[in-house]
């Protein structure tokens, strides 16, 4: 190695296992946890490069509100002595874990949780990768895998439902970057996959889904702490033996043992170690907002909808997303605030040598990822999508015209409140290269 850029690496985890009973996030929201199929945790790797660190976190979540991400950036950058700008909190997106996002019809956001259990073990996490940070050598491993499909299956009638579509796009790349110390001990294992954690469909278990098994097998091979890390997978899910991308958890448990063998064979495809500069490229991603709806509109779309208590009681889950969206849209105009005008995002890409780990606040489609990735300078382009919060699905404008329930979601702008536009994806790519390419 000609190159020496003191490169360092620590890694900590701990757990955020809630008690029984607690309320799980998913597609049947607000049941009661019965059992623990599998702990969940926080884990957070931090790497160094002369004055240059990041750290990186991953919580075995669904999906988290971006103003809990701002605060925990801080209190874990805090912890680990890495400026909250250079942290990147990631989730993996299983749907068999609290609801840390913001009320709606997924249930009621578990505060308690967040408060007592999340942050304090994030914090935790970021401290122990601090204090285990020594000098390091990474490698990377590619390869294919099957374990994921394209869940916007079009019916013979023309609709879009969640189930499989063989002859959609789908990215089948997973990554796994593994850093190791002088002594040669796996540190920590990064894996990097798209792909929805839905394959436990409406179980009473808390788990971390299929990936729970594939990181814990990586873990017994290397000896490492093996995190997820979870790719662009707004039209990914798990390739389930039913014909859909939800099952049970014994299906999850299946599926995650042929991910973990992809992700053993992708770390034993590593052919070099070396020590790599560690760079955070900073910018800030611009996009404008489509105009807010009338005052009248809201008006109107609310009194159709009725009051909240209304909607539970007749149990009509997705109308409780509207009314959000409805209610925050008529709170713009009584709020006497000026007009919003564009979507901004404070973008912050970690590059590790020919690695950018790129993030994203919304559940992604994996062909805008596969453009990203394209046209990077990066041989690696890791684009992370629930990353610092999410605030919506981002489609393709391609797929916005056949609808489904990820462009419904899209429309609604329930957490943005303003609509983006419908070539998003565009802006999204663009602008990310740009960074990129700025270096």
């Amino acid at each position: 190695m000609s190159e020496n850029y003191e490169f360092k690496c620590g890694a900590g985890k701990a757990d955020i296992t809630p008690p029984l009973g607690t309320k799980l996030y998913g597609y049947a929201p607000a049941r009661p946890a019965e059992s623990v199929g599998d702990p969940i945790a926080a884990t957070a790797i931090k790497v160094v490069s002369n004055v240059e660190s990041a750290l990186l976190i991953t919580c075995d979540i669904a999906s988290l509100n971006p103003e809990f991400a701002v605060r925990l950036r801080k209190l874990a950058g805090d912890a680990a002595g890495v400026a909250p700008e250079n942290v990147i909190i990631n989730v993996t997106h299983t749907h068999s874990a609290p609801n840390c996002s913001l009320k709606s019809g997924w249930g009621e956001v578990e505060i308690d949780y967040i408060e007592n259990i999340l942050f304090p073990a994030v914090v935790k996490a970021s401290a122990e990768a601090a204090a285990t940070c020594r000098p390091a050598l990474m490698g990377i491993g590619e390869t294919d895998s099957n374990v994921n499909m394209n869940r916007r299956e079009l019916t013979e009638e023309g609709e879009i439902i969640l189930g499989q579509n063989p002859w959609g796009p789908r990215d089948p790349k997973m990554t796994v970057l593994s850093f190791k110390d002088e002594e040669g001990k796996i540190i920590a294992n990064f894996i990097h996959f798209g792909c929805h954690g839905t394959a436990s469909g409406r179980n009473p278990e808390i788990t971390r889904d299929w990936y729970g098994v594939m990181t814990d097998m990586l873990d017994v091979e290397t000896g490492g702490i093996s995190a997820f890390f979870q790719g662009f997978e707004g039209d990914l899910g798990p390739n389930c033996p039913n014909g859909k991308t939800t099952q049970n958890y014994k299906a999850a448990i299946r599926i995650g043992g042929q991910a973990g063998m992809d992700a053993v064979r992708a770390w034993k495809n590593i052919k070099e170690w070396r020590q790599f500069p560690v760079k955070v490229l900073h910018d800030t991603i611009s996009i404008p907002f489509d105009p807010l709806a009338s005052k009248e509109k809201a008006e109107e779309e609310l009194a159709k909808l009725g009051t909240l208590e209304q909607i539970y009681a007749e149990d009509r889950l997705f109308d409780v997303n509207d009314y959000i969206h409805w209610t925050n849209v008529l709170n713009e105009y009584t709020s006497g605030n000026p007009m919003k005008t564009h979507f901004t995002f404070e973008q912050s890409i970690v590059t590790i040598g020919p690695v950018a780990i790129l993030p994203a606040p919304f559940e992604v489609f994996c062909e805008i990822g596969l453009r990203i990735r394209k046209g990077s300078p990066y041989p690696y382009t890791l684009n992370l999508c629930n990353t610092h919060g999410c605030y919506a699905y981002l489609p393709t404008q391609s797929d916005i015209p056949r609808g489904g329930y990820e462009v419904w979601h899209f429309l609604l702008a329930m957490r943005t409140t303003y609509p983006l536009p419908r070539n998003t994806d565009d802006h999204w790519v663009q602008q990310n290269l740009a960074i990129l390419r700025k270096g």
